[in-house]
Formats: C-alpha cells, structure tokens, sequence
C-alpha cells in the first residue's frame, strides 16, 4: 500500500514548495512596490552614502599615512577659497569691499600661471562695477597665464554665453550641478549639452587644459563621485595669501608651490552662497566638488552606475537566497544570524561594488528579500504549527503525551506511509463480553465499555504504547512506533500484567454500573511488522500489519483453550530476556519473570507458537499447569467482537 499523505488543502497550500513560491513572489512585488513608489530609491541613496562615507574614512586614512603618494592626485590638486578672511583682508588692506575688482582675479591668475589648470568657479555674468578697464586687465592677465578655466553662464535661451570678460585664450566650463531629490549631490555631469552644442563641466576643463583628460568616448553622462571627506578634503589656502604674495608681500609663498597643480579656487564665505550638500558634508563648496571630479580622473575612482539587467539579477539572487534560507532553515539561532546577514549584506555589498567603481542601487532587493524572508518565516511559522497541530490531533487518541511531544519536537522521526520494523503487539479482549453486553442497557453499556477501554489505554500508554484500535470490546496496541523503543517487548509485558490491577483499582466504578469486573486476555508478540498511516486521503489510520498482529490476535484467543489471562510468544520473552534455553522453562529479565507453558496451534499459522506465561518478580504465576506435545487452539473468531487480521 502506498502510503497516505495527510494533511488537507491548507497543509498542501502550506507545503515547501507553495511556500518557496509564494514568499519568492511576495519579494518581488514587494521590490516592484518598492521602485515604483520612490522608496527604493531613497534606500539606495542612504546606502550610497554609508559607503561614501566609509570609502571617505579610508582615503583620509590613506592620505594621513605613508602611502599617501601612492595616489596619483595627491598633491596635484588644491584648493583656493574665498573665504571670510580673505573679504576682510582685502578690505583692510586694498580697501575694497566685495564685490572685489575684477582685476584681483587677474593678479591671481599672473601668479598661479605655473599651475596645470587654475579653475575659477566663479561666473563673471555682468559687466564689472569698476568699468571696462577693469574686465579687459582681468581678461588680459588670464589670456596670458595660458592655464585659465572659468565657469560657464549662458543666457536663458541657452544659445549665448555670458561673458562680459573678454577672454580669448580660456577654457569654459559648466558648473551645473545634478542634486538628487533629496538636495544632496552625489552624481557628476562631465559634459554639458545647450543650445551651443556639448560642453565640458569646470572639473573636466581643467583636466584638457592640464592635458591629462581622460578618454572622452569612454565616459558616461554621469559618474559617481568618490568624495575624501568633509570639507576641506584638498590642500586649501585662501585668497588673501595668494594676493599678499602676487603683490609682494611676506608669507613665503611663490609661484613655484603650484607649478604642476590642479587650483580650484572658488568660495567659501557663508555670505557668497556657494555650498552644496555631498555625502561627506552637508555644506560643500563648489570649487571642491569640481576639485573632487578632477581627483577622481587622475585616480580612475570615478565610479559608474551597474546595468539595470545586473541591479535586477542582483536583487532577484538576493530575494531567492532569502526566501531559501527562510524557508529551509527551521532553527532560531540561524535565522535570526541570517537575518542580521540580510539586512547588513546590501550595505557591505554597496562598499564592496564602490570600492570597484561601481555603483549597485540594491533598495530594492534589500526590501524585497527583506520582506520574503519575513514572508517566508511566517509562512513556515504557520506550517509548522499547522504540522504539530496535526500531529497532536493525529495521535492524541492513541500515543501518550510523552511519545507526542517527542514527536512534536522532532517530526522527522515520524515516517508518513509504510516501513518495516519490529514490534511487540498488544491483542486484549473481555471474557463473555457478549453476556455482560445483553445484561445491560445501550447508555450503561457505553459507560461500561468507556471506563474499562479508559483503564486499558491508559496502562498502555503508560508504557509508551501506541493504541491501534478498538474493536468491540477489544483493543489492539504496539510498542517501537512512531518512536523506537528498544525495552519495546518489555514495555508490552508491563503494560499486560498492569490491566489486572487496574481493573481491580476501578471495581467501585465497575460497581456503581452494575457490573462485575471485567477478566481481560491478552495476547503478545514480537515481530516483523509493517507500520505506518494507512488508508485514502479523506480517512486514515495509524496501524500496523503484518503476521505479527494475526498471531499476536490468536494467543489472546488461546487463552480460552489454555485458561490463563497473558499469553506471550517465545520471541517476547527473547525479546525481554535474550536467547532462551532449549529445554528450559523459565526466564527473567530485570523486574520480569517467564514461565514456559508449551507449544500452542493457532489458526493461520503453519506451525506451532511456544506460549509463556509472565509475572512481575515476586508475583505469582496462575493456576495453568504446563503441557507436553502441542494443544490445538483453533477457535473461530467471532464477527461480533473480534475481526481476521
């Protein structure tokens, strides 16, 4: 017989694979959710972040120690602030408030003309107040320095560019930032499109004009950047010291110190309003920002956004690994250690792919395998507690708390279907049932039949046996399944010789029913036995088959022909006390005693069954006296109660 899978429409729709899929699913259209509604993307950009900051900490690490030169940017780019000191200095010494003459930014430009590139992230939109005169020395001076970037305004239709200097031999680059929703910069545009055609960003103007741009044709519109920290993340001096030396006086600096650098010089007074949010800081100047993409060329750190194929394979593995573990993983300890690996993963992840110049946006598949693997405990939560649910409603009727705890706590040791093993059966039944049942009414009949298979079963369950079935009057149980029990033969001869006692422990209740009490045989034996959940799929049964149950059926009825009460096979009390003696007539083992009667024919055997008959140590045995030769026991079996096994 195959065996019968129990359980139901929910227990199939909560099986391993239903719940493989339907956490699976649930992740993905979590994720989908996830994108669709902005959140995923705020999770990406709070994730990019971390990393940045991380990556940050490493590179100002790096700069503080000795290998501080091993990148290639470090001290070829430096800042030039304007900074609060700087609008004071002028004004004290040259006596000009802001906005300086435009020929200030002139004198700079004559002295930092060694530089690789000197980028002024300052947009010269309108005419100078000081005249002409002004612009055009301002123009000329950095016409000359030959190294001059400036920052690029265009009118509104964006087809004319502002720019009342009159340069001739500078470079212009746009200083547009791309800010993400939540006001903070994290991404770079090297070229700028207008009504006049692409462009070069501030940063990437710089680098033509020092010739070490990188290969156009291989650049992105936009790149991550890798930012060193909060501001000033570059070698920074102010504007003041560059004016005071170009006019001659003390300090100590000379062209000489930026010969071969990359200069930004933009601003940082709190009143010039030209701050920006990054990763880093919340109030980063621009000049330091365009600084940073020129870093980043130099050290090829830039970092680029993953295809939108890998970020979806990416996620989708991330969710499938979740809802695996989730699902196949029952034990605590290692789901709450995977969850704690779910949830830090993306963000190592995030380090790992920035630290290649990648940029993974995970959001969603952190929230998607997240939410899977939430699903999929629940769903597994639910199952298991369906499962032991099942198992306590399937075996309460016939195991004992004990043995159903035990297999609560570890379900696997339960097979579902048939396999061989070997068992003692338990086979009782009343004497003249069939009078005591006529003597009385149909209700204190079943008051009768309730108390005394209640005085049954709990004697066998109190030995761990497993109660197969009732059957009339009489009850068929086994030891050794669902759990192994080695002391399996000893407990069903326990559990025999403890009916008696408890029958006479219950003679009140007997009593009070009107009836006297009950005399139960029984019949054991020990053998070889398919046992398992048997039957359709609408109803089933625990229960074993096999010879070992017939027989076990024909020693209680051999208690008729012999007169005793307990009857057990040869192979029992081996079982209990080991290979017996060939020509010996007695046995023990621990508390237990055997006495060999003789050699029985019952029907559906083909050869004779040897019976003994057992006894607690230092009981009695009963009034049956031993037999030679074989003593035939072939009784018919009554339909009324018993059945042919």
């Amino acid at each position: 017989m195959k065996p019968v899978k129990a359980g139901g429409n929910v227990e199939a729709a909560l099986s391993l694979r239903n719940r493989f899929l339907f956490a699976l699913g649930s992740g993905i259209l979590f994720a989908l959710l996830l994108g669709i509604s902005g959140l995923a993307q705020k999770l990406d950009l709070a994730l990019y972040d971390s990393a940045a900051r991380v990556g940050a900490s490493r590179s100002t690490t790096l700069m503080l120690s000795a290998r501080k030169d091993k990148r290639p940017s470090a001290g070829s780019v430096e800042l030039v602030y304007v900074d609060q000191y700087s609008l004071t200095w002028v004004e004290k010494n040259l006596g000009y408030s802001w906005p300086w003459p435009r020929e200030i930014y002139g004198i700079m430009a004559s002295f930092l003309a060694g530089a690789k590139a000197q980028s002024y992230d300052i947009l010269f939109t309108e005419a100078s107040p000081y005249g002409p005169e002004d612009d055009r020395r301002c123009a000329e001076a950095m016409d000359k320095a030959g190294n001059v970037v400036v920052a690029e305004a265009l009118d509104p239709s964006g087809r004319e560019r502002l720019a009342p200097l009159p340069l001739k031999r500078t470079r212009y680059g746009s200083v547009k930032g791309l800010v993400d929703r939540d006001g903070v910069l994290r991404r770079y545009r090297p070229f700028s499109e207008s009504g006049m055609g692409q462009g070069s960003s501030l940063g990437l103007a710089a680098l033509e004009s020092g010739g070490d741009a990188p290969d156009l044709a291989s650049l992105p519109k936009e790149l991550y950047l890798e930012f060193r920290g909060k501001s000033p993340s570059f070698p920074a001096r102010n504007a003041a010291e560059i004016i005071s030396a170009a006019l001659g006086g003390s300090g100590g600096l000379s062209p000489r110190d930026f010969s071969g650098k990359y200069i930004f010089i933009g601003f940082s007074a709190p009143g010039l309003l030209d701050r920006q949010a990054v990763p880093t800081d919340q109030a980063m100047p621009g000049a330091e920002i365009h600084a940073t993409f020129a870093a980043d060329s130099l050290d090829s750190t830039l970092a680029r956004a993953l295809s939108p194929v890998a970020v979806d394979l990416i996620a989708l593995i991330f969710i499938l690994a979740a809802v695996a573990v989730s699902v196949l993983v029952g034990k605590p300890a290692p789901l709450a250690a995977a969850a704690f690996f779910f949830v830090l993963a993306p963000t190592g992840l995030s380090w790992v792919f920035l630290a290649q110049g990648l940029v993974a946006p995970v959001g969603a598949g952190l929230g998607g395998g997240i939410f899977a693997y939430v699903t999929g405990i629940v769903l597994s939560y639910v199952a298991e507690g369906r499962k032991r649910a099942f198992l306590r409603r399937s075996f309460s009727q016939y195991l004992s708390p004990t043995v159903i705890d035990q297999l609560v706590r570890n379900p696997n040791r339960l097979s579902l279907g048939g396999e061989e093993r070997v068992m003692t059966l338990f086979f009782s039944d009343v004497r003249g049932f069939s009078s005591i049942s006529e003597s009385m009414s149909p209700d204190r009949l079943a008051e009768f039949m309730n108390l005394y298979l209640s005085t049954i079963t709990q004697a066998i369950l109190d030995e761990g046996g497993t109660v197969d079935k009732y059957i009339g009057d009489a009850v068929v149980a086994f030891w050794n399944a669902p759990l192994e029990q080695p002391d399996h033969a000893a407990r069903a001869v326990r559990a025999a010789l403890a009916c008696g006692p408890a029958i006479e422990a219950a003679k009140e209740a007997f009593t009070a029913l009107g009836a006297g009490l009950p005399f139960t045989r029984i019949g054991l034996h020990t053998g070889k036995a398919a046992v398992g959940n048997m039957g359709s799929p609408s109803r089933f049964n625990y229960t074993a088959l096999g010879d070992v149950v017939n027989t076990a059926s024909r020693l209680e009825e051999a208690n008729k022909v012999v007169g005793g009460s307990v009857l057990v096979s040869s192979a029992t009390v081996e079982a209990c006390a080991g290979p017996l003696d060939p020509v010996g007539d007695r046995a023990a083992s621990g508390r237990l005693e055997f006495r060999r009667l003789g050699r029985v024919i019952v029907d559906g055997r083909k050869g004779p069954v040897e019976v003994w008959e057992p006894r607690n140590a230092g009981g009695t045995f009963s009034s049956v006296l031993p037999w030679e030769g074989e003593k035939s026991c072939l009784i018919k079996t009554r339909p009324a109660d018993g059945v042919q096994l």
